[in-house]
C-alpha cells in the first residue's frame, strides 16, 4: 500500500510538472509557396517576391528594376509565430483594406506566413504594417 501512495506521490508531481510547461499557441502557418510575380493592372508594374521569399522587386512595364526591399527589415517588424517569415501572397488591395482617402493604384498588399500583412507603396516599397492576426 505505501508503494502504491509513493507511485500515485510521484505520478502527481510529473503530471504537474508538466502542466507547469508554458507553450506558445500557434495557429497551422501556411507554407511558402516559392517565388511569386504579380503585375499591377494600372501602373504596369510588375512585382517579384525573391526566392528568399523576403525580397521583393518592382520592374517596370518596360523591365527595369524600379527598386528591391525588405519589407519586413524596412519596416522593424518583430517576429511573430516564426524566426522565418516569408511572404506568401502578393496582391490588390481589397476593399476593406483600404484606409480612407488612400488611392488603391499606389499600394498592393503583402501577407507573410506569420499572418503579419500590410501595404507595399508601388512608387518606393514603402511598407506600411497593418496588422497580425
Amino acid at each position: 500500500m505505501r508503494i502504491a501512495r509513493m507511485i500515485a506521490i510521484f505520478l502527481s508531481v510529473l503530471y504537474l510538472a508538466t502542466a507547469q510547461e508554458t507553450t506558445t499557441y500557434v495557429s497551422r502557418l501556411e507554407p511558402f509557396p516559392g517565388p511569386q510575380a504579380y503585375k499591377h493592372w494600372h501602373s504596369g508594374t510588375t512585382f517579384y517576391v525573391e526566392t528568399d521569399g523576403r525580397h521583393v522587386a518592382a520592374i517596370s512595364g518596360d523591365g527595369k528594376l524600379l527598386w528591391n526591399r525588405d519589407p519586413f527589415k524596412d519596416a522593424n517588424l518583430p517576429f511573430y509565430r516564426t524566426k522565418g517569415p516569408k511572404i506568401i501572397y502578393i496582391g490588390p488591395i481589397s476593399k476593406s483594406d483600404r484606409a480612407v482617402g488612400e488611392e488603391p493604384d499606389k499600394f498592393v498588399v503583402i501577407t507573410f506566413n506569420s499572418s503579419q500583412f500590410g501595404l507595399l507603396k508601388i512608387s518606393n516599397g514603402e511598407f506600411r504594417w497593418s496588422g497580425q492576426d
